[in-house]
């Protein structure tokens, strides 16, 4: 049968233990000769949470500093790169060693003619189709708070010339010049040649048709072709490329195979001259 009530032996174990505890806290409030001990115990609590915090928060704060800092660190870099492309634009516009023109007076007086471009930037282009296709298309997003018309207003990157805005919606549609539907017109230095160059069909070339009895000008290769400024797209004396191969197709045509100095491949930022 289970016990109900505590032994002999039981209460004087519980007595015993109870004059003990009370003698402890006497002699610890009458001489605080557990001061130390209590002290210590007090020291170790305090070195374990920093020991805790060292070993887990700090690790977590450091952490996310760390990702804060690599992420300011890419957006920075975005933007410097961002700030680069457009000071290369900046570059072929206003300088005369970018290749823009040759041209000082335009290099000189260039609120005269009232020069002025939007930024827009790459959205779609298949460099597969400079391999098999004659069609050579590019998508770019103009980036403008006014939302104007800019059919027919040519596109370039730091290079020089990419093509036309040939359709507008969302994004804008461009006909590059190596598409055998574009025709560039174009002049030598001397003004004493002027030609109509298509597009080629291939990547970075455009070809000039013509007569030789027409034009005397002896073309030779490495030489520099520009802009005419006919048609009325893109403006005079802009280069363009130079002259790659000389092809004699009968005795009244001539082929000139002209390589391009911009690809639409060299960049994913652009600019829309108006003018």
């Amino acid at each position: 049968m289970a016990r109900t009530v505590p032994t002999t032996g039981q209460k004087l174990n519980f007595l015993l233990i109870l004059v003990i505890s009370i003698l402890i806290l006497y002699f610890d409030l009458s001489s605080n000769n557990f001061q130390n001990i209590k002290n210590g115990f007090k020291s170790f609590k305090i070195s374990s949470y920093f020991v805790l915090k060292e070993i887990t928060v700090e690790p977590l704060k450091s952490l996310q500093n760390r990702y804060k800092t690599k992420s300011s660190l890419i957006k920075e870099n975005e933007i410097l790169r961002e700030k680069l492309k457009l000071s290369d634009l900046n570059n072929f516009i206003t300088s005369k060693d970018n290749i823009f023109s040759k041209n000082e007076e335009i290099l000189e007086d260039l609120d005269k003619y009232n020069f002025f471009y939007d930024i827009a930037k790459l959205r779609s282009i298949n460099p597969n189709m400079f391999k098999c296709c004659d069609k050579h298309r590019m998508q770019i997003e103009v980036i403008a708070k006014d939302k104007t018309d800019n059919i027919e207003k040519f596109v370039f990157n730091k290079m020089g010339i990419i093509g036309q805005i040939i359709y507008q919606n969302k994004y804008s549609e461009v006909l590059l010049l190596t598409d055998i539907s574009h025709s560039l017109p174009i002049k030598s230095e001397s003004d004493n040649f002027f030609c109509n160059a298509r597009g080629s069909g291939r990547e970075g070339f455009i070809i000039c048709k013509y007569n030789p009895l027409v034009w005397s000008e002896e073309i030779i290769k490495n030489q520099i072709f520009y802009t005419s400024g006919m048609g009325g797209i893109y403006p005079k004396d802009i280069e363009v490329g130079h002259v790659t191969n000389i092809e004699a197709v009968n005795s009244n045509e001539k082929s000139l195979l002209i390589k391009l100095n911009a690809s639409p491949l060299d960049s994913n930022i652009f600019g829309v001259l108006k003018n």
